[in-house]
């Protein structure tokens, strides 16, 4: 019988432990450009600043918009990440003719890596956007509001790009 209560007993301390453990904050200080980023990205103009999509076919196949992104610092920006804030929009940034690939949103584990864009100063890029109106299926009818967020470095700081519309079937 002793035995049985002991183990219990060590079970219930290490369930407790866990959990404990789990809830605890674990905010770290980390050296990386990423984890010093604050706010809204200075020196950058984004034009459009809103799509409205209107309504947009869910059989319609992919949207795709573009926002002109220029630097408007004298000094040269760097894009340190592209993300989105769904699975069912993608984005590209392009300057002097060469490409990223298209980003995606982050989660689940996956974490998009490193672009490491160079804008001159007073040059200008684009964010080629992607946006898949049937990508959550026939129950993804309704309103969207979408994000696109452009992660900077030195000035450290975050540009998102925004569109919305009505996905109808």
């Amino acid at each position: 019988m002793k035995p049985l209560i002991i183990t219990i007993g060590v079970t219930i301390l290490l369930i407790f432990g866990f959990i404990f453990l789990q809830g605890k904050d674990n905010t770290q200080v980390e050296s990386s450009q990423d984890s010093q980023i604050l706010g809204d990205a200075v020196g950058i103009e984004v034009n459009p600043g809103n799509y409205d999509l209107g309504n947009v076919p869910i059989n319609g196949g992919l949207v795709t918009k573009e926002y002109e992104i220029k630097n408007t610092t004298d000094k040269t920006l760097i894009i340190k990440k592209i993300t989105t804030s769904c699975m069912c929009t993608k984005a590209s940034f392009e300057i002097g003719g060469e490409a990223t690939k298209f980003f995606g949103m982050e989660g689940h584990g996956d974490k998009n890596p490193s672009v490491n864009v160079e804008i001159g100063a007073g040059a200008t890029g684009k964010t080629i956007v992607r946006f898949d109106p049937a990508a959550h299926g026939p129950q993804g009818a309704g309103p969207v509001d979408r994000s696109v967020f452009l992660t900077f470095s030195d000035p450290a700081g975050i540009k998102e790009l925004k569109f919305n519309g009505v996905v109808v079937k």
